[in-house]
């Protein structure tokens, strides 16, 4: 008993003060008006109307484009609404409790500052309207998430008399695609197999001469387009995006030291943040058969990598191998400004890559944006280091691929931003790339 109260206690407690079952925080609604929620520029995001009639109701001034972030309060709780829920319902000024007690007048709540860039997400979400992906942009070197953007989306708004219609429909618009869905990742997971390569050793130096396609065991990969690369170095065939150059690679590389290698880079792991997300998973062994492996290496397989984990990696690059506690809220305020909570970049882990690492998958991703397929990423004003990815989502489909890109900026030598965008079914319609160049062009321009 003694165990289980403590489990309780320490391990348990977080999750059950936000629980929107709690009946603690079910009375702390009737007499708290609650918090707003803010951009990191002051641009409000939720907050509570009061009617004369002391009803209360939640709105959501930019509707769609932060749904997936604030999420709602309506028929329940979800997203920052859920994860900040006691915070929002409570206030450290001593006069609300004294003018509730003896006036009877509900108590403001305090309010949460985010470390969203209005512009970046509204930028974000305007190019993804008419398509199912998502765009996850942080800053490497603090952890800061400064856009989180999952089409299609919803508006908190309208939640309940939509309610029906939102669970379902096909397109699942109440899921964030950013978080918690889990795609093949295609060649961006090229980025591990050469980490893989070059921990190798002897395989940092491996060359192959790319005729358009392999055949490993009942099957034949091609390269995209069947496109034959020639002779290819590692630095040619990741600029290239040379698939059989890769799946001969990850062969000799082997599934042991591929998984292990995606492991360490928090794949097949949950990184701590306050919004929900889903596991991404590589499974590959050296049980498996070379098919497999091949597959696995260029980002096939079965392979399911989220753009939030994604995002991780090129912020471990970015940042010379450490990683930084992703985190979307810069503080809590009560409602004369004052600050009652703030949250500090907080390193994660120091030693995700060694220097000798970072500066390697730098060079390789250097030349995916001077010479090799995100080349029309080469003009803009800061340094582009990247990786693209076509996924197949299922062989013999009509279903266009999925449309990769992963990688993040410098100016003036050092780290800008990690930016992800990911296109469901947008290869050939509607690819990733281009709206990089958008988010890019607009964030370094305005």
């Amino acid at each position: 008993m003694i165990i289980f109260l403590a489990k309780i206690m320490l391990i348990d407690g977080s999750r059950i003060r936000v629980n929107t079952y709690n009946p603690r925080l079910a009375k702390a609604e009737e007499h708290y008006i609650r918090g707003s929620i803010y951009d990191a520029s002051g641009n409000l995001l939720a907050y509570t109307e009061v009617e004369s009639d002391g009803t209360k109701t939640r709105v959501y001034p930019f509707g769609e484009a932060y749904a997936h972030v604030t999420g709602y309060s309506l028929r329940s709780k979800t997203c920052l609404e859920l994860a900040l829920n006691e915070k929002l319902l409570s206030s450290d000024r001593f006069t609300d409790q004294l003018e509730y007690l003896f006036g009877g007048d509900d108590i403001l709540g305090n309010n949460a500052i985010l470390t969203i860039d209005g512009g970046l997400q509204q930028k974000a979400y305007d190019l993804l309207s008419s398509v199912h992906g998502a765009v996850v942009i942080s800053e490497p070197s603090t952890g800061k998430i400064l856009a989180l953007v999952s089409t299609p989306s919803y508006d908190p708004n309208t939640v309940s008399e939509n309610w029906e219609d939102l669970t379902n429909r096909e397109d699942s618009p109440l899921y964030s695609r950013a978080m918690q869905g889990q795609y093949p990742p295609g060649s961006t997971f090229k980025i591990i197999t050469a980490l893989a390569a070059f921990r190798h050793g002897d395989l940092r130096n491996y060359v192959y001469d790319c005729t358009g396609d392999v055949e490993i065991g009942h099957t034949i990969l091609p390269c995209y387009n069947s496109t034959a690369h020639g002779e290819q170095d590692i630095y040619d065939a990741f600029a290239n995006s040379c698939n059989t150059y890769f799946a001969t690679l990850g062969i000799q590389v082997g599934g042991k030291d591929l998984r292990s290698t995606a492991e360490s880079l928090y794949l097949n792991d949950r990184i701590d943040f306050a919004l929900p997300q889903s596991m991404s998973r590589v499974t590959v062994s050296d049980a498996d058969n070379e098919q497999m492996i091949a597959e696995t290496a260029i980002g096939q397989g079965q392979n399911q990598i989220t753009p939030f984990s994604m995002n991780m990696i090129a912020s471990v690059i970015a940042n010379q191998g450490m990683l930084y506690a992703p985190y979307i809220v810069d503080r809590i305020e009560n409602t004369d400004g004052k600050t009652v909570e703030k949250y500090l970049p907080s390193l994660y882990d120091r030693n995700v890559l060694t220097q000798e690492e970072a500066e390697y998958m730098e060079g390789l991703m250097e030349g995916v944006v001077s010479r090799g397929t995100a080349y029309m990423l080469s003009d803009l004003p800061c340094t582009v280091y990247g990786k693209t990815g076509t996924a197949q989502v299922t062989e013999g489909d009509d279903t266009e691929p999925h449309s990769w890109f992963t990688g993040y900026t410098k100016t003036n030598g050092e780290a800008d931003l990690a930016i992800t965008v990911m296109i469901e079914n947008g290869a050939e319609s509607y690819p990733a790339l281009p709206v990089v160049y958008e988010l890019l062009s607009y964030y370094y321009n305005r």
